[in-house]
């Protein structure tokens, strides 16, 4: 099972009406405990459909996005789902873009941070 976890979205990445270019566009990156983050360009006054679909395109989990052309930022949360490849489908009813991602466990680093002082001896 599939779960969102946040929503954001962006006021000032409207799109250019004299530019002809994709009418919407895909990102993702893996985050910590199986969280995928999503972000989504909608260049087009037109209400899109973002489904998440497993290998045997099983529907897990489906978003509709508003008639607004901006930036819109998701967490997905696949904690209670297994490691392996999903599918993003963005769609507008008439064009469907597919996007591949891998959910992996990301192992936890430990981070070091050194200080080192110097002396100055003006004597």
């Amino acid at each position: 099972m599939i779960c969102l976890l946040s929503k954001a979205q962006s006021s000032d990445q409207y799109a250019n009406p004299f530019i002809e270019e994709k009418p919407y566009e895909i990102g993702t990156y893996m985050g910590a405990n199986r969280t995928v983050n999503l972000m989504v360009m909608v260049r087009q006054a037109k209400a899109v459909t973002i489904k998440v679909k497993d290998t045997d395109d099983v529907i897990l989990h489906e978003l509709l996005v508003k008639k607004s052309p901006r930036a819109y930022h998701y967490k997905l949360n696949f904690e209670d789902s297994q490691p392996g490849q999903y599918k993003l489908e963005i769609s507008d009813g008439r064009k469907t873009l597919t996007h591949w991602i891998d959910v992996v466990d990301v192992p936890a680093t430990e981070t070091q941070r050194y200080i080192s002082f110097t002396s100055s001896n003006n004597h």
